[in-house]
């Protein structure tokens, strides 16, 4: 062993880092330890400078609109549109061509537009259709940040 290491060692020893933790010193920490997890979520609150939209408390657009898609009221109009009901609801041919069209903007959806694109390439024309106000489905309630994105 080197010199050096030699005396960090003695310094370890020195402060105690040998020794035996006893019953009544882990028991009392403990009181320590579970303040300190008791009041991380108020600590990062306080810490946090901004966060994202998804990450502010009461943050879930079904939520904040009331509608979830597939409720009464939200439907009427695309089935007023479909019978010929609605004002305006005669069918326009818009000229638009795409390659996929997925209907369900949940996961599944989501990954099968995502690899046709990776397979199709990068100039694909995917449409993806969902009948609720935000995607990702029940994913949604689930993020990960993965290589800083």
């Amino acid at each position: 062993m080197s010199d050096e290491r030699a005396k960090d060692h003695g310094e370890d020893r020195d402060l105690g880092m040998g020794r035996r933790i006893e019953r009544r010193d882990f028991l009392q920490g403990m009181p320590i330890a579970a303040l300190a997890v008791g009041l991380a979520p108020q600590l990062a609150e306080a810490a946090a400078v901004e966060r994202a939209a998804q990450d502010r408390p009461g943050y879930y657009p079904p939520a904040l609109t009331g509608m979830r898609g597939s409720h009464p009221g939200s439907f009427e109009d695309a089935h007023a549109l479909r019978d010929g009901d609605a004002v305006g609801s005669k069918p326009v041919d818009t000229g638009e061509v795409y390659d996929l069209v997925v209907v369900g903007a949940g996961i599944s959806g989501l990954s099968a537009a995502h690899f046709y694109r990776e397979a199709a390439g990068k100039g694909a024309r995917i449409l993806i259709l969902d009948n609720h106000d935000d995607f990702g489905g029940h994913a949604k309630r689930n993020e990960f940040t993965v290589g800083g994105r």
